[in-house]
């Protein structure tokens, strides 16, 4: 061990860990996309434009099960281990689960760990990512809250594994929801000859919608 390696991990034993932002990193809330005219949504490796304000959810919209999911980007800044013969990149990232921190003033919320499909972000790569900000056993619990109004800040960190089978987990990215109790109305057109086709993400939150 050189004095250099050695001075590092004495800082590290002072200080304590430091957030993982220098490999895998959650970069940004994604603005939604308009919905397509068939009223799906379709979302680019990206974001667009992102997210300048907090988000919105109604617990109790049962369609949903109350739940609040939002587009992300994430990054992958390891650079590429492939060397041109052939052989597996091992920077490449393999998301495959989440967990979310919570904190309010106005209501207690436990933290939770979610699994979630693998979601592979390519080295020096971008990808977006559907988190589940407010999953349905957490909406269930604020679907209670006392006066049916609630600020809740999350905290998400993504997990998983590079091509190496190294696993990470990134830094946390911050988001604030105010959470309401039978608050979410639908939307209308302007134009009385249409009707709305589609919302992203989803209907019982923030979201953007379309006529037609």
């Amino acid at each position: 061990m050189n004095a250099r390696t050695l001075m590092v991990l004495l800082l590290a034993a002072a200080t304590g860990c430091v957030d993982n932002n220098a490999s895998v990193r959650i970069s940004a809330a994604c603005f939604p996309p308009t919905p397509n005219d068939n009223g799906s949504c379709s979302y680019p490796a990206k974001c667009d434009s992102v997210m300048m304000g907090n988000l919105w959810v109604d617990t109790t919209y049962a369609p949903t099960g109350g739940t609040l999911y939002w587009p992300f980007q994430a990054d992958n800044q390891r650079p590429s281990t492939r060397n041109g013969d052939g052989s597996t990149n091992t920077a490449t990232a393999f998301i495959t689960g989440y967990k979310i921190a919570y904190s309010s003033s106005a209501v207690s919320v436990p933290d939770v760990t979610l699994d979630d499909s693998t979601r592979t972000v390519e080295a020096l790569g971008s990808t977006l990512l559907s988190i589940p900000v407010i999953p349905w056993n957490v909406a269930s619990l604020l679907s209670g809250v006392p006066g049916g109004l609630a600020e809740v800040r999350a905290e998400i960190r993504a997990t998983g594994h590079y091509g190496d089978g190294q696993a990470f987990e990134t830094g946390p990215f911050s988001v604030v929801v105010n959470v309401v109790v039978g608050g979410w109305t639908a939307a209308t057109c302007a134009d009385s000859t249409q009707s709305v086709v589609g919302y992203c993400p989803q209907r019982g939150q923030t979201s953007v919608y379309a006529c037609k």
